[in-house]
Formats: C-alpha cells, sequence, structure tokens
C-alpha cells in the first residue's frame, strides 16, 4: 500500500503543464511592437488571451508556425478554407482533463488573430 501510495505521488510530482508554443507570444516581448495587440482577461470560469497582429507578414508566419508545432500533439483541430485561402485553423488540448482551444485566423493579409482560452484549471 505504502509503495502504491509513493507511486502515485511519484507520478503526480512527474506531471508537466500543458506547456504551448504560441504562449512565448504573451510573455510581455511584444508588447512595445506598434503592430501588436495583446487582450487578455481572466474571470472564475474562463482564462482568454488574444493576440493580434497587423501589416507583419513575417510575424505572421512565425505566428502560423508556432501554431503548426503545437498542432502537431492536439487532441483535435480543424482548418477552415474560403475561396481557396486559409482563413481559420482550431486546435484542442486537453489538460489537467480540461479543455483549451487555440484558434488561429487570418482576417487578411499579412495580419492574424491568435487567441488561447481555457478554464483557469486547464492552464496549471
Amino acid at each position: 500500500m505504502i509503495a502504491l501510495c509513493c507511486l502515485l505521488i511519484g507520478l503526480t510530482a512527474l506531471a508537466k503543464p500543458l506547456k504551448l508554443n504560441v504562449e512565448k507570444f504573451f510573455d510581455g516581448s511584444y508588447n512595445t511592437n506598434k503592430n501588436v495587440s495583446i487582450h487578455i482577461s481572466k474571470s472564475k470560469s474562463k482564462y482568454y488571451r488574444g493576440f493580434t497582429v497587423q501589416n507583419d507578414a513575417a510575424l505572421v508566419d512565425k505566428v502560423t508556425a508556432m501554431f503548426r508545432k503545437d498542432e502537431a500533439v492536439a487532441e483535435s483541430s480543424q482548418e477552415f478554407i474560403t475561396s481557396g485561402t486559409l482563413t481559420f485553423i482550431n486546435s484542442t488540448f486537453i489538460n489537467n482533463g480540461e479543455k483549451i482551444t487555440v484558434g488561429l485566423s487570418f482576417p487578411s493579409p499579412n495580419s492574424c488573430y491568435l487567441f488561447i482560452t481555457g478554464t483557469e484549471r486547464a492552464f496549471e
């Protein structure tokens, strides 16, 4: 019984929180970029972060590349294509038994909108 308890405690200690590549865009390094707007909202039931890029093709490519890296380990993903152009990508992740949704839209050329949302517990 003691060995089983030690094993469960050890496995819990080894559990790591989900680390998404796209979370790097919210680390403060883009706070002074004139082409970027950041929105962070918290409530008891929801945590939401938004990252908007305007007129910066290189940064849009970087955001897209980071999203694609995360998408490779997602539980599920969807792509929306309109008139032959990718307009929205959505991925779902599970952490602590809770769902995290990450979306990336492309409202115009050289612009994108990234969001991450889920319960606060999902990000622990």
